[in-house]
C-alpha cells in the first residue's frame, strides 16, 4: 500500500467519525429555552468531541506529511490508531447522556491515550525525510518523551476518572491543547532548511 491509499483511508475513517458524533445530537422535547437547556450538555460533548477529532486528524496529517517509506508496521499501527479514534462517539454519547457517569469520561481519555501510543508506533515504524536530518535527532527524541508523558498522563486520567470523571475530560481537552500548541513535524524541518539555506548563504559573505 502507498502512503497516499494509507492517507485517503485515514481521512475516510475521521470523516466517518465526526459525522456520527453528529448523529448522536438529538431534538429536544421541550421547545424554547426549556429545550435548549435541554440539549446544552450535549453540544458541549459535541463541540469537545469535535475539537479533539479534529485535532488528532491535524496531528495524523503532521505525523504522516513527510514519510517517504511506510512498512507493514505501519499499516497495523495506523489501523491501531484508528480503532482509537472509532471509540470516541461512543465515549461522547455516553458522557452526554450521564456527564457524571466515568464510563465515557474515562473511555474517552483512554483513547486518547491510546491514539497517541499507536501513531507514535506507525511513525516509528515509517520512514521520514526527517529522519535523514541528524540537526533533528534532538528534537524526535524530545518530542517522543513528550508523546510518553502525555500517554501516561492519559492513562492515569482515565483511571482516576473512576474516582471523578472530571480526570478524564481534563486530560482528553488538555491533551489536544498541548498537542495543538506544538510545532507539527512539518513546520520543524520547513524551519530547519530555512535556517541552514541563510546560514549556508551567509558564509561566503562573512568568509568574504
Amino acid at each position: 500500500m502507498t502512503k497516499q491509499r494509507l492517507e485517503l483511508f485515514s481521512d475516510g475513517v475521521f470523516a466517518i467519525v465526526l459525522t456520527l458524533l453528529v448523529l448522536d445530537l438529538k431534538v429536544p422535547s421541550a421547545r424554547g429555552l426549556a429545550g435548549l437547556a435541554e440539549i446544552v450538555p450535549a453540544l458541549l460533548v459535541h463541540a469537545a468531541s469535535f475539537f479533539i477529532v479534529g485535532v488528532f486528524w491535524l496531528m495524523h496529517h503532521g505525523a504522516l506529511a513527510r514519510v517517504t517509506e511506510i512498512a507493514s508496521r505501519t499499516l497495523l499501527f495506523n489501523l491501531a490508531a484508528l480503532f482509537w479514534i472509532t471509540l470516541l462517539p461512543f465515549g461522547a454519547k455516553n458522557a452526554a447522556e450521564h456527564p457524571l457517569d466515568p464510563l465515557g469520561a474515562s473511555m474517552v481519555a483512554a483513547s486518547c491515550g491510546a491514539y497517541l501510543l499507536s501513531l507514535a508506533g506507525a511513525r516509528l515504524s515509517s520512514h521520514s525525510t526527517i529522519d535523514d536530518l541528524p540537526e533533528l535527532r534532538a528534537w524526535q527524541i524530545r518530542r517522543i518523551w513528550l508523546m510518553s508523558f502525555v500517554v501516561s498522563f492519559d492513562f492515569a486520567c482515565a483511571a482516576l476518572s473512576w474516582s471523578s470523571p472530571w480526570f478524564g475530560y481534563a486530560a482528553s481537552l488538555g491533551t489536544v491543547m498541548f498537542w495543538l500548541i506544538m510545532p507539527s513535524p512539518p513546520d520543524v524541518e520547513r524551519k530547519h532548511l530555512q535556517l541552514a539555506a541563510t546560514v549556508e548563504e551567509a558564509a561566503p559573505e562573512a568568509t568574504g
